[in-house]
C-alpha cells in the first residue's frame, strides 16, 4: 500500500513520523526477543541482522520511503540487490567461516514485509500521538477505534469505543498498534462531543497491572502490562509490543523501566543523530569561544561557556545496577550526562582524550569496572581498562532523584592510585596495582 494512503488513513502528516523514525540510534540482536519493546522507540534493530552496515542499508531504505511515499514492493526491489551483494538474502543462517559461530540469519521477502509494516506504522503512529498531545487542551478525551471487520482480534474489538483521559495510564501501554499488522487507532473528542453524545468515559484505575506473556517457544515468560476488560478477561498486546512508541520516544521515563530495556533505549539514544548534534554544537561553541577569547583560563572559559552555551539539556548514558543504587541511596536509575559536564570536558581536554563515541563506553565501564572507588556519601568511581583505561564518577543528587555523569576521561594506573586515596575501595580486580 503506498504510503500517502496510510498517512490519509490515519490522518497525519508525515514530519512527526520522520522525525520519531530519525531520531532512532541502533540496537543488534539475534532474536527478536533480544531488544525490549519500549527500547524500539529509539533503537532502530532487525532481529538477527547483527552487522551495522547492513542495518543502515535497511533503516535507509525505509527513511526514504517515509519521506518520499512508497510501496513494499519498490521496498523490497530497492534493497534486495544490496543484500543479495552482502550475502544477507535467501534462506538459513550465516556462519563465521573463521569461527564456525552463527552470526546472523538472512532474511526473505516474508521477513522483509514484517520490517516494512511493523517500522512504517510505528512511525505513523508515534507522530500522530505527538501530534494529539499537543492538542490536548482542546481534545482531551481520546477514543480507541478498531477497525471491525472479520480480521479484528476479538480483544481490539472488546476495546473499541472506550473513551480514555489522554494522560490515562492506559495509553502508556496501549496506544496502537498493539501487535503484528494491528489496524487500531485513536481518535480524540473534546469535552463538548463527550457531553453532547453522552459518551461513557472509562478509567483504567484499578485495572492495570501485569501477567506472564509466553514469549518463544522455548516457554520462556516476561511480565508485560494487562488491562482488565469489562468481560474480566485480560488483554495484553501481542508479544513484543505493549507500550506507546510516540511516548517512549519523546517522553522517556527510564527510570520506571526495567533496567535492562532502559540500557538499550540509552544504547539508541548514544548512537542517534540527536546525541551528536548536541555534542558537536557544545564542541564547536568552546571552540568559538576559545579563539574569540584566548586569553581566558580554563575557570574562566568554563564558566564563560556555562553561560553563552548551556541549554538545560541532557542524555541518558546509563543505567546503574539495583547494588550501585542501594550504595548510593539513590531511587533513581538513570546516569545522565549534562552539557554542563560535557562543556568542562571540553574546555579541560588536554590528557583526557575523550571523543563522542567514548560515551558509548561508559555503560560497560560501570558493569565491568575492575576498580570501584566511594568517595563520600554520593559519588561512586568506576575504572575500567579495556586496552586503554577508562575514568567514570557517577554522583547522586541529595534527594536521591537523580544521577549524573560528572568525570569521564581516559585514565592511567597513577591517577587511578590517586583516587584511591580519596575514597574507600569497593572493588580491585585491576592487574598492577
Amino acid at each position: 500500500m503506498p504510503l500517502p494512503d496510510l498517512g490519509f488513513a490515519i490522518g497525519l502528516q508525515p514530519e512527526e513520523a520522520i522525525k520519531y523514525f530519525e531520531g532512532k540510534g541502533y540496537a543488534i540482536g539475534f532474536k527478536w526477543q533480544d531488544v525490549w519493546a519500549e527500547a524500539h522507540a529509539k533503537s532502530f534493530t532487525v532481529a538477527g541482522v547483527t552487522k551495522l552496515d547492513v542495518l543502515q542499508d535497511i533503516r535507509g531504505e525505509l527513511d526514504k520511503l517515509l519521506k518520499n511515499g512508497g510501496t513494499l514492493q519498490e521496498f523490497k526491489n530497492n534493497l534486495i540487490p544490496t543484500l543479495k551483494e552482502k550475502g544477507w538474502w535467501g534462506k538459513g543462517h550465516i556462519v563465521d567461516q573463521t569461527t564456525g559461530e552463527v552470526v546472523g540469519k538472512r532474511l526473505n521477502p516474508r521477513r522483509l514485509e514484517t520490517i516494512f509494516r511493523t517500522n512504517m506504522q510505528s512511525a505513523y503512529m508515534a507522530g500522530r500521538y505527538r501530534e494529539q498531545l499537543a492538542s490536548a487542551d482542546t481534545r482531551p478525551w481520546w477514543e480507541y477505534v478498531a477497525v471491525l471487520d472479520s480480521r479484528t482480534r476479538p480483544r481490539h474489538r472488546a476495546l473499541s469505543g472506550q473513551i480514555f483521559r489522554f494522560d490515562d495510564d492506559f495509553w502508556q501501554s496501549f496506544y496502537p498498534p498493539n501487535g503484528w499488522n494491528c489496524r487500531c487507532r485513536v481518535r480524540t473528542r473534546s469535552a463538548r462531543d463527550v457531553d453532547r453524545k453522552d459518551l461513557a468515559i472509562s478509567n483504567s484505575e484499578g485495572r492495570m497491572g501485569t501477567t506472564e506473556q509466553l514469549i518463544d517457544k522455548k516457554g520462556t515468560t516476561r511480565q508485560v502490562p494487562s488491562y482488565q476488560l469489562a468481560t474480566g478477561e485480560k488483554f495484553t498486546a501481542d508479544a513484543g509490543f505493549g507500550y506507546n512508541p510516540g511516548q517512549a520516544a519523546f517522553q522517556p521515563a527510564l527510570d520506571k523501566y526495567p533496567a535492562a530495556t532502559a540500557r538499550q533505549y540509552v544504547q539508541g539514544s548514544l548512537t542517534g543523530p540527536a546525541f551528536k548534534t548536541w555534542h558537536q554544537g557544545l564542541e564547536q561553541g568552546v571552540a568559538a569561544l576559545r579563539k574569540a577569547q584566548p586569553e581566558l583560563s580554563n575557570a574562566l572559559l568554563i564558566e564563560a561557556a556555562r553561560q553563552q552555551l548551556s541549554t538545560g539539556q541532557r542524555f541518558p548514558v546509563a543505567v546503574l545496577s539495583e547494588e550501585y543504587r542501594q550504595l548510593l541511596k539513590s531511587e533513581a536509575q538513570t546516569v545522565w550526562l549534562s552539557d554542563d559536564t560535557v562543556l568542562k570536558q571540553l574546555v579541560a581536554r588536554e590528557g583526557q582524550n575523550i571523543e563522542l563515541a567514548d560515551y558509548w563506553r561508559v555503560q560497560s565501564v560501570i558493569e565491568q569496572a575492575q576498580l570501584i572507588i566511594r568517595q563520600g556519601e554520593l559519588n561512586l568511581v568506576f575504572i575500567r581498562r579495556e586496552g586503554k583505561i577508562y575514568h567514570a564518577v557517577v554522583k547522586a543528587t541529595q534527594s536521591g532523584k537523580a544521577l549524573f555523569l560528572t568525570s569521564f576521561r581516559e585514565s592511567s594506573m597513577t591517577a587511578a592510585k590517586q583516587a584511591m586515596k580519596k575514597g574507600d575501595v569497593l572493588q580491585n580486580n585491576l592487574v598492577g596495582m
